[in-house]
C-alpha cells in the first residue's frame, strides 16, 4: 500500500501536535518523503533506525554543499559578520575544517574532563532543588532547569556570572531563529571579542583560556572561527541540556509506574536520562544535511544538491530496533541504541556533559522531591518546544519532604 503525504505536512498543526505519528508515516512509506518548509526549500525526510544511521555516515552527505556545488558562490568577504559567524560552526562544517575545529575542543570534553565538574556541578543541582522545595510552586524551567545548564557551560567555557543573564538571553534569541537573531549575534560578537581581549591579557582557568593561547603556537582559531565556537557551545550546552530535563520531569510525571520507580531508586537516573533521550529527544530532525551527488538510500534516490532530514526522533521508535517504542519504560534494555546525540563525525561535543547534569538533577529531584506533581492536567501543557514555555510544578503537601 502506498503511504502518501501532503506536501508540507510535517508543518501543519495536526502534524506538530503529534509528530511520532508523521515519522511513523515516514517509516512506513519504505522510501524519502520530500515535505516543503515554510521558507519553500524542499526537505527530504528520513526515518528508519538503519537509513538515518546511513545518512549519519554516509560520506555524500553533509553540510558544506556549496563546496560541491556550482563556482558562482559568494566569497566569504563579502558575507555579512553575523553570516560569517553562522557558517563557521561547527554544526554547519564537514572535514577537514570540522576535523581541524573539533579538534582544538574535544578535551574539554572528555569523560575524565567532564567528571572533575561533578562536584561543582552537584552544588549548584542541591542549591536549585532547595530553593524550589521552599517554593513549593514553581515554574519548572525558570525556578528548576533553566540555571542549571546555563551557569555550568558558561563556567566551563569561562563566562563571568554577572554575564551570564546576558548570555541566556542571546541564546534564546539566536536559536529561535528571530528576525533579530543576527543583532544578538553581533551583540555576542563584540562581547566575546572584548572578553577574549581579557584572557590573552591574563588567562584563566577556563576554555575560553586555552582557545586564544592557542594564536602563539600557530594552530589558531581565526575571530570569526573562535565567536562561532563558543556561540555555539552555549547555545548547545544550554538549550538541549534544558529540553532533555524538562521533558525527562515532565515523562516522570504523566507515567507513575516509572515516576515511582525512579523514588524507589534513585540510581535509575542514568536510565531515565537515555529513555528520555530516546522517547522525546532535543533534536526531532538533524540541521538540514545536503547530497553532494544522487545519493541511493532509504529504498529511493535523493537527487544531487537536495536537503535531506535525518529523522531522529522516528530513528528512535523504529519497532524493528526498540521493543514497544511508544512506551516510556526506564528499565528498556535496548536503550542504548538511541540516536538522540547523532552518530560518527557529528556526534554531539557534549553529550557526556549533558549525560551528567540530566542524571544529577533527576537524582537530586527523585531524593528531594518525592512529592512533586505537575500543577496543571497534562492536556494543558504544550509539549512541542515544551522548555520554550514553562512547567507548572507543585510539591503535593505532606509530613515528610524526602524519601
Amino acid at each position: 500500500m502506498t503511504v502518501e503525504f501532503r506536501p508540507s505536512e510535517l508543518w501543519e498543526p495536526d502534524t506538530r501536535r503529534d509528530p511520532h505519528a508523521f515519522h511513523a508515516r515516514v517509516r512506513a512509506a519504505g522510501r524519502p518523503v520530500p515535505q516543503v518548509d515554510p521558507a519553500g526549500h524542499r526537505l527530504w525526510v528520513v526515518a528508519r533506525h538503519a537509513d538515518v544511521l546511513d545518512g549519519l555516515r554516509h560520506p555524500a552527505i553533509g553540510h558544506e554543499v556549496l563546496r560541491h556545488q556550482a563556482p558562482d558562490v559568494i566569497p566569504e568577504h563579502h558575507r555579512s559578520e553575523a553570516a560569517r559567524i553562522a557558517a563557521r560552526q561547527l554544526i554547519q562544517l564537514d572535514p577537514p575544517d570540522h576535523t581541524r575545529l573539533r579538534g582544538l575542543v574535544s578535551t574539554a570534553f572528555t569523560a575524565r574532563t567532564i567528571a572533575r565538574l561533578e562536584p561543582w556541578i552537584a552544588g549548584v543541582a542541591d542549591r536549585l532543588v532547595a530553593r524550589a522545595r521552599g517554593l513549593g510552586t514553581f515554574d519548572g524551567v525558570a525556578d528548576l532547569v533553566d540555571p542549571l545548564p546555563v551557569n555550568v557551560i558558561a563556567q566551563l567555557v569561562g563566562i563571568p556570572e554577572e554575564d551570564r543573564a546576558r548570555f541566556r538571553e542571546w541564546s534564546a534569541i539566536i536559536v529561535s531563529a528571530a528576525d533579530h537573531d543576527a543583532a544578538a549575534t553581533l551583540a555576542f560578537a563584540a562581547y566575546l571579542d572584548e572578553l577574549a581581549g581579557r584572557r590573552r591579557a591574563v588567562p584563566e582557568d577556563d576554555l575560553l583560556s586555552e582557545l586564544v593561547a592557542l594564536e602563539s603556537q600557530g594552530d589558531a582559531l581565526d575571530r570569526d572561527e573562535l565567536v562561532a565556537m563558543v556561540q555555539l557551545l552555549l547555545i548547545a550546552g544550554q538549550e538541549t541540556t534544558v529540553d532533555v530535563l524538562v521533558n525527562g520531569i515532565r515523562l516522570l510525571l504523566t507515567h507513575p509506574e516509572q515516576w515511582q520507580a525512579l523514588l524507589a531508586d534513585p540510581s535509575l537516573a542514568s536510565a531515565a536520562v537515555e529513555e528520555t533521550l530516546r522517547f522525546r529527544g532535543p533534536v526531532e530532525i538533524v540541521p538540514p544535511r545536503f547530497t553532494f551527488r544522487e545519493v541511493d538510500i532509504a529504498g529511493g534516490t535523493i537527487p544531487a544538491f537536495e536537503r535531506v532530514g535525518l529523522s531522529l526522533w522516528g530513528a528512535n521508535r523504529d519497532p524493528s530496533v526498540f521493543s514497544d517504542p511508544d512506551v516510556f519504560d526506564l528499565h528498556r534494555p535496548d536503550v542504548h541504541r538511541h540516536l538522540a546525540f547523532g552518530h560518527g563525525t557529528h556526534f554531539c561535543l557534549g553529550a557526556s556533559l549533558g549525560r551528567l547534569e540530566a542524571r544529577i538533577m533527576f537524582e537530586r529531584i527523585a531524593r528531594e522531591l518525592p512529592r512533586l506533581r505537575l500543577a496543571v492536567e497534562p492536556e494543558e501543557l504544550d509539549g512541542f518546544r515544551l522548555h520554550q514555555g514553562s512547567l507548572p510544578l507543585r510539591i503535593r503537601p505532606g509530613a515528610a519532604t524526602s524519601l
